[in-house]
C-alpha cells in the first residue's frame, strides 16, 4: 500500500479491518490496540470499501481540490472552520481535520453517515474483547461478559437485555 499522510485509526473506524484484526492479532498486539479505542463514542464504517480504497479515494479527492500538499490542505481545512467533508463512491461521508503529526490528515467517518454506526467505546471494547477471547464460538452470558468487562477495566452491565447495543456489536463482529 502506498504511503499517504493520513492518520486513520481503522481499529476504531472500519468494521472489516477490525474483524481481520480480531482474527489475526497476537495477545500483545491485541492488548495494546484495545487501549487505543478511548473512552467516548465513535463512528464505525460498515461498508464495502477497504481501508486502502478509502485512503486512495481521499487522496484522489484532495488532488481534485488541489489540496494534497500540506500547506494547501491546512488552509483548505481552516477556511471551513477546521474540517472538511468528502463523500466517497458508496455514499459514505468522511471528515478530514488537520493533525499536527507527520500524518497531517486526520480522517474519520462522518457522524451517523451512510454505512456507519455510532458506538460507545465501552460497548466496542467489550464486543471486540469477547470476540477475540471466544473466537465467536461461545454465546455471551451476563457473568462472562461482566468478568471480561472487569478484566478490561469497565463496570459491569446489569442485564444483557438492557445491553442490546452490546449484543448487536458482538453479532456484527462475528
Amino acid at each position: 500500500m502506498p504511503y499517504y499522510p493520513i492518520l486513520f485509526n481503522a481499529l476504531k473506524h472500519h468494521l472489516s479491518w477490525l474483524q481481520d484484526f480480531i482474527r489475526t492479532a497476537t495477545p500483545d498486539e491485541f492488548t495494546a490496540a484495545l487501549l487505543t479505542l478511548g473512552a467516548s463514542q465513535m463512528d464505525l464504517y460498515c461498508g464495502e470499501l477497504s481501508v486502502p480504497v478509502i485512503l486512495g479515494d481521499i487522496m484522489a479527492a484532495l488532488e481534485r481540490e488541489q489540496v494534497q500538499e500540506k500547506s494547501a490542505f491546512v488552509q483548505w481545512v481552516a477556511d471551513n472552520g477546521g474540517f472538511r467533508e468528502v463523500i466517497l463512491s458508496d455514499g459514505s461521508l468522511w471528515v478530514l481535520r488537520y493533525s499536527e503529526r507527520e500524518q497531517y490528515i486526520h480522517l474519520h467517518p462522518g457522524r451517523y453517515a451512510a454505512h456507519c454506526i455510532r458506538v460507545k467505546a465501552g460497548v466496542l471494547k467489550t464486543a471486540v474483547a469477547w470476540q477475540y477471547k471466544t473466537r465467536g464460538t461461545v454465546p455471551p452470558d451476563l457473568g462472562a461478559i461482566n468478568e471480561l468487562r472487569k478484566e478490561i477495566g469497565l463496570s459491569p452491565v446489569k442485564t444483557l437485555e438492557e445491553s442490546r447495543h452490546l449484543m448487536s456489536m458482538v453479532r456484527l463482529l462475528s
